[in-house]
């Protein structure tokens, strides 16, 4: 019984702070513009397959307002690699000051490997993901006015 009043505590709690969360995202809608104190340094992490395109298709949205543009992808993806320089080329041509750079990491898992060694693979991503992630401070932190 005491773990049923434990579980019922902890989804109510957990619903109150993502609806207070909603709350302030949502009256702080009309003052976050993005762009309005300088450009906004974006990090995108490009998946292989089809998640390139959905994510080129979602940057191909954006204003001109975000650059610089950090492409991250895998050290044995060549697909992404090409995508994005031609969106990038196609970009340059319509706005100049097109500003982009494409940085590789090593892959987490590769297709078909087991788990138990997906476990090595995944942290030696992490030691070049985290320190990238750290120099390149890309702009996560909400507009504050």
């Amino acid at each position: 019984m005491s773990l049923m009043l434990g579980l019922l505590l902890g989804l109510f709690c957990t619903v109150c702070i993502f609806l207070l969360r909603l709350l302030l995202v949502v009256n702080s809608g009309p003052n976050c513009k993005p762009g309005g104190k300088g450009s906004v340094c974006v990090l995108v992490v490009a998946g292989s397959g089809g998640h390139t395109t959905e994510i080129l298709r979602l940057m191909g949205s954006l204003s001109p307002s975000y650059k610089p543009r950090h492409y991250v992808i895998a050290d044995t993806d060549r697909m992404s690699e090409e995508k994005i320089r031609a969106f990038e080329s196609a970009k340059e041509n319509a706005a100049s000051g097109s500003k982009y750079t494409v940085h590789r990491i090593p892959r987490s898992r590769e297709v078909l490997q087991s788990w138990s060694s997906s476990l090595k693979s995944t942290l030696n991503a992490l030691l070049y993901s985290v320190p990238l992630v750290f120099r390149l401070q890309p702009d996560v932190r909400p507009w504050r006015h």
